[in-house]
């Protein structure tokens, strides 16, 4: 069975912050760009089954003595990915945003490879091993064998680990909060506190209340995506495509990250957007109420007039992303 879900939307976000002269330089020559070429430090962690690629960057002149790890959304991709836009020039998409004007000088910033992936890639060219491979399990593994690798050879010690996850990384930083001890502060964005199919039948609900959908057509669509979720457990090391993603992916994802995020006592710092067309924000919101009913004070939570890439819509026609006074929040608290 077809799963009936929506799925998470994946922003593909430009990327105008980190000098990309020379890597246009090199693709024009025919050549595939390094993270050197845009600044960054390339690492590489080789086992006898997989390569996990990660890549730092620091300010220019600094000397970091902190780290701060970026977990972006679902998208298939390489960290920055080129797009021909003339016989002469490419634009680039990325990951997230490297936009570090609000990153204090004494950070480390470090972002991880998709499996399959490496900095720089073509949006022709899709490793199988990423479909093969991708699954919650799969994204926290990654993320703790670079953090390991780099208190251990690159900053001894590091005053604080700053994570955040943000989409489908709020999932994978809860999780990797709790098999990572070093990390002093934690935060999350665009998820809820369970899992996907909760939200499924939640937004289903709540085209009823809004009159898009008759009662019969409600509990129709609804029996069909738990059934969907019983299909998919039922086989969770599947690689079979389903509603645009692996079982593998659907089945390590079907683990609600609230029964991480209980389980930490460091700083924890929440953002949603009230118009979140990914994550309806009732399910954000499961999170600050199973905090307080446990009596746990380690939770910030904070809202904004937004969807789910943090833009707002005014009825003035005017759009306002808050994503940069997000960031700057963010860094404010980690910094107290």
């Amino acid at each position: 069975m077809l799963l009936v879900a929506l799925v998470l939307i994946a922003d593909h976000v430009n990327a105008q912050k980190i000098k990309l002269n020379q890597a246009n330089a090199e693709i024009r020559r025919g050549l595939v760009p390094t993270a050197e070429d845009a600044g960054f430090k390339s690492y590489r962690i080789v086992t006898k089954t997989d390569t996990i690629n990660f890549y730092t960057y620091q300010k220019p002149g600094t000397t970091p003595n902190s780290v701060y790890m970026e977990l972006p959304g679902t998208n298939a991709q390489a960290v920055y990915t080129w797009h021909k836009d003339t016989d002469s020039t490419y634009w680039f998409s990325s990951l997230t945003r490297f936009d570090f004007s609000f990153m204090p000088d004494n950070f480390l910033f470090v972002i991880v490879a998709k499996p399959g992936f490496e900095f720089f890639g073509d949006p022709q060219k899709f490793p199988t091993a990423y479909w093969k491979k991708t699954s919650l399990h799969d994204r926290v593994m990654r993320a703790d064998a670079a953090l390991r690798y780099i208190q251990k050879h690159v900053l001894k010690k590091p005053g604080r680990t700053v994570v955040f996850g943000y989409s489908e990384g709020f999932y994978v930083a809860a999780k990797l909060a709790t098999v990572n001890k070093s990390i002093t502060h934690l935060g999350i964005g665009g998820g809820g506190g369970h899992i996907d199919f909760y939200d499924f039948v939640l937004d289903n609900l709540k085209a009823y209340t809004a009159g898009e959908l008759v009662a019969d057509s409600v509990a129709n669509r609804s029996e069909r995506i738990i059934s969907s979720l019983k299909e998919i457990m039922a086989d969770p090391e599947s690689t079979r495509m389903t509603g645009g993603y692996t079982v593998k992916r659907w089945a390590s994802f079907a683990e609600p990250p609230l029964e991480s995020l209980v389980k930490l006592n460091i700083p924890i710092y929440q953002v949603h957007g009230i118009n979140d067309e990914s994550t309806p924000v009732e399910s954000a919101y499961l999170v600050p109420v199973e905090f307080a009913r446990l009596r746990k004070t380690n939770l910030t939570f904070k809202l904004y007039p937004t969807d789910h890439s943090l833009r707002e819509y005014r009825s003035s026609g005017t759009e306002v992303n808050h994503w940069d006074e997000m960031m700057r929040d963010f860094f404010k608290w980690v910094m107290k």
